[in-house]
């Protein structure tokens, strides 16, 4: 990481300082990041940039966007469950769907964007956008990158017509900032909706449930070291990405904008091995093997009681109460409680509610409707044992 700032930090010195000796742009050195050293060379852009940012020198004629193609087999990515078959509806809700679910993987667009700014808002473009799906057994990856900001509406018609044959998109935090801004750019440039925006599977909030308590974060970086054990070795701030963007537009280096590509490819990668990560817990948990993490199992029983999956939900809360500490127990008893009692077993609900309150566990609002519960439970087993001692 402090590698490639101090690379970053020195192009942008070397060209301040031919800038003030003169020099406009002919000389760019030899400083490249050795890293990115093999990424092809994208086309220079026609014509000034209308930029609302940093200026951005005219560049020789030639295409104003480019696309990038990277095709992946699903084994290489280790995928299990995503990419392959039909789509479970019950699944797919897990998965954090908002909206119809798609009927096929090959129906589901995996998106990240790269901004000119980590804001929104109007004056803000989206330079770069990662999209994948699946075909043929393969992940198809395409980079749509903006190599002249003044040829936004070509760049966003080409992006819809991308977009359009899809049902439903993935992202990771895409409800709060992808979504919104390729809305708004869709209707600034071309006055159009975007297609998928009613499906929707935003997978930061199924990762929060299954690994924050256990990880801390749950970034995409931080996932990519702790659930698929493949961390990072260089990656570009996000912070870092619009200044290099601009940069780029000044100076046309290669080295200047190929971390961001890589950053971008790399995001929309794991989001989809994230994606087929949380598949498998849902799927494993649904066979009896709830995870061995508490927190993650608590939160996969109120995802099972939300699809209506009784049997699966009772296995996590049971796996849940075990493996947690008293203020986990304390805040799934009612509703484990409640699955007991379904199932008949009074006597172990009756028991694991009259101990948490000897403990004295929980708020005033939380006992009194333990006390309440065992009130129930109570009279339920006196009833159930009338017509035995009669």
């Amino acid at each position: 990481m402090n590698d490639l700032r101090s690379r970053i930090a020195q192009i942008i010195e070397r060209d301040r300082t031919s800038a003030l000796q003169g020099d406009r742009g002919t000389n760019r050195g030899s400083d490249r990041n050795p890293l990115y050293a093999a990424v092809p060379q994208p086309p220079g852009a026609g014509g000034p940039s209308a930029a609302r940012g940093p200026s951005v020198a005219a560049a020789p004629a030639g295409p104003r966007f480019e696309v990038r193609e990277r095709r992946i087999a699903l084994d290489e990515l280790g995928l299990e469950i995503v990419g392959r078959g039909a789509c479970d509806p019950l699944l797919i809700a897990h998965l954090g769907l908002k909206g119809a679910s798609p009927d096929r993987w090959q129906d589901v667009l995996f998106l990240d964007t790269e901004t000119t700014g980590l804001s929104g808002g109007t004056g803000t473009y989206i330079f770069l956008i990662g999209v994948a799906h699946f075909a043929d057994r393969e992940l198809i990856l395409r980079q749509y990158m903006l190599l002249d900001l003044s040829a936004e509406r070509e760049f966003i018609e080409q992006l819809k017509g991308e977009i359009e044959p899809f049902r439903a998109c993935a992202s990771y935090n895409g409800k709060a900032f992808d979504l919104p801004i390729i809305r708004t750019r869709f209707v600034m440039t071309i006055r159009s909706e975007v297609t998928v925006d009613d499906s929707h599977l935003d997978l930061l909030h199924p990762a929060r449930r299954l690994w924050r308590d256990r990880f801390g974060s749950t970034t995409l970086k931080q996932l990519e070291e702790s659930v698929l054990d493949d961390g990072r070795t260089a990656d570009i701030p996000g912070w870092l990405i619009p200044d290099a963007y601009f940069h780029y537009l000044r100076k046309r280096d290669p080295a200047i904008i190929a971390p961001v590509l890589e950053h971008n490819a790399r995001d929309v990668i794991s989001l989809v091995r994230i994606t087929d990560r949380v598949a498998r817990a849902v799927t494993a948990a649904r066979a009896g093997r709830a995870p061995d993490h508490a927190p993650a199992a608590f939160a996969l029983a109120r995802g099972f009681e939300r699809t209506g999956e009784i049997d699966a939900a009772f296995a996590c809360y049971e796996s849940a109460y075990y493996d947690g500490d008293n203020a986990l127990r304390t805040k799934l008893a009612l509703s484990y409680a409640r699955h007991l009692e379904r199932r008949g077993d009074l006597e172990r609900a009756l028991q694991m509610m009259e101990t948490l309150v000897e403990l004295g566990l929980g708020s005033e609002r939380w006992r009194e409707q333990a006390e309440s519960r065992i009130r129930r439970l109570s009279k339920k087993k006196w009833r159930k044992a009338l017509p035995t001692a009669s």
